[in-house]
């Protein structure tokens, strides 16, 4: 397959978080089209597992203005690795350190975007203090890991990188239990 050619960009938006592009492109075929891109910061996603539980997060999330039941989650820093701020989110959010951390993959949330994610498991946790963000609601809670496969199925879960990562998780204890 042929890469697509850009022939100008134009920013029709730009915020701390978000950026949208529209590229006017020739594809391989030579027809010229408009493209709308978005550029979205890159972010990590940490299971932390204490024993036999999952360390998960219950988040007030705007625009919905919905509670959501998550991982720990965060934006890339400027001048981070994936690891640092893995570490970072973990301890923002839930209050705990890990001891050890386990990359499990990335993935690409948006089609349109080259945003990545970084998904990784935490392990040998120490409690601490929270250091939450001014926007943010969060309460800490310890899922039992024989009650995700019921909260994946039923629907109480919808935040991708925390499904994505708990099928992960499963999968990992299957091949482990076998």
């Amino acid at each position: 397959m042929n890469k697509w050619k850009l022939l100008e960009t134009k920013l029709l938006c730009r915020s701390e978080f978000v950026s949208l592009f529209e590229d006017n492109v020739v594809l391989p075929n030579g027809q010229q089209i408009s493209y709308t891109k978005i550029v979205l910061r890159d972010f990590v996603s940490v299971l932390p597992l204490i024993e036999d539980k999952v360390v998960m997060i219950e988040i007030m999330r705007y625009p919905r203005n919905c509670l959501s039941l998550e991982i720990p989650s965060g934006h890339i820093e400027e001048g981070e690795t994936p690891e640092e701020s893995a570490f970072r989110e973990l301890l923002e959010e839930t209050g705990y350190t890990a001891g050890q951390l386990e990359s499990v993959g990335t993935f690409h949330p948006v089609s349109r975007s080259m945003q990545q994610a970084h998904l990784f498991f935490a392990r040998d946790l120490k409690n601490g203090k929270q250091k939450l963000e001014e926007t943010e609601q969060i309460k800490v809670k310890h899922v039992r890991g024989q009650d995700i496969k019921e909260l994946l199925e039923t629907g109480k879960i919808t935040h991708t990188p925390t499904i994505i990562t708990l099928q992960k998780f499963l999968l990992t204890k299957l091949y482990e239990d076998h």
